[in-house]
């Protein structure tokens, strides 16, 4: 695919990573421009629901305008594989930096997590949720600027509205207890990917972890929540709370929107340096994933 040239006059330069969905490219248009090229793969581009999926995502995403979302530019149906045409953020997925580029991410955290907040809060201002918010889905410039990426999976209140697209989707880890049941998603399952992912931001593990994901749902369903303070010590009582009660079980026991949130998280973020660094400081015991199911 090196230097090969699409539809639209787009000329593939780099392969920047593959995903469940297809492949990400780095592209030059006609006049230089770089972009970022999200190619569908050919198994799923024989899959009729799936290019529909992709093709949602991709017309989805170009109508959101926010700094701390990816803007998309451009969906190109050309058979076999259609394709969409992105900015091209310089950047590594926030499960990569929280490893392999901690200057990214350390002391940096609760600037990440108000920018996330910030794009969530605006898509469901819009009526859309995002369904499958992680760690891998939001990038990180060297800079610690955030997007928030993938809506490969989001819905919004017309979707919500039939009951066949209510299907079981998302990644295990991250997912609320009424998403893993099939039930009606809203605003506050967003809340409760944004709680795990901020309980893996402030101790580098997921709050829920088995070795299976038939048992990581299940826990997620049933099981409490493990404090934070459990793995890293110097996690204050306030905000292992506020954590908690971002991941409650029932969503009428959650933050309601992500408002109050923001309003939290700006709190967190004004306090001086040094405590916020001693109470998000990494456990030793942690080891790091591989690089390669990370990328």
């Amino acid at each position: 695919m090196i230097g090969k040239v699409l539809k639209g006059g787009y000329q593939i330069v780099e392969k920047i990573k593959d995903g469940s969905v297809g492949t990400v490219w780095r592209c030059l248009n006609g006049r230089n421009h770089i972009f970022a090229l999200k190619q569908i793969s050919d198994r799923n581009a024989a899959v009729p629901r799936k290019v529909k999926q992709f093709r949602n995502e991709a017309y989805l995403t170009a109508k959101l305008n926010h700094r701390h979302i990816i803007k998309v530019y451009e969906y190109v149906g050309v058979k076999p594989q259609p394709f969409f045409v992105m900015e091209y953020f310089d950047s590594e997925n926030l499960k990569y930096a929280m490893w392999y580029e901690p200057t990214r991410v350390y002391s940096h955290e609760f600037y990440i997590l108000r920018q996330i907040a910030e794009a969530l809060s605006y898509i469901h201002s819009l009526g859309i949720i995002h369904r499958d918010l992680k760690p891998e889905n939001v990038l990180v410039a060297a800079n610690s600027d955030c997007r928030l990426i993938d809506f490969s999976l989001s819905q919004t209140a017309w979707d919500r509205f039939w009951p066949w697209n209510r299907r079981t989707e998302g990644t295990p880890l991250y997912m609320a207890p009424e998403q893993i049941r099939g039930e009606k998603c809203d605003a506050r399952t967003d809340v409760y990917a944004f709680g795990a992912t901020m309980f893996e931001l402030l101790t580098k593990r997921p709050p829920f972890i088995a070795t299976t994901e038939a048992a990581v749902l299940k826990k997620h369903i049933s099981e409490p929540v493990p404090s934070m303070r459990s793995i890293v010590r110097t996690v204050s009582n306030e905000l292992d709370m506020l954590v908690q009660k971002m991941l409650a079980k029932k969503p009428g026991d959650r933050f309601q929107d992500m408002t109050s949130i923001i309003y939290e998280l700006s709190k967190w973020e004004k306090k001086d340096t040094q405590i916020r660094i001693k109470q998000v400081e990494p456990a030793k015991s942690s080891s790091a994933p591989d690089k390669r199911s990370i990328q």
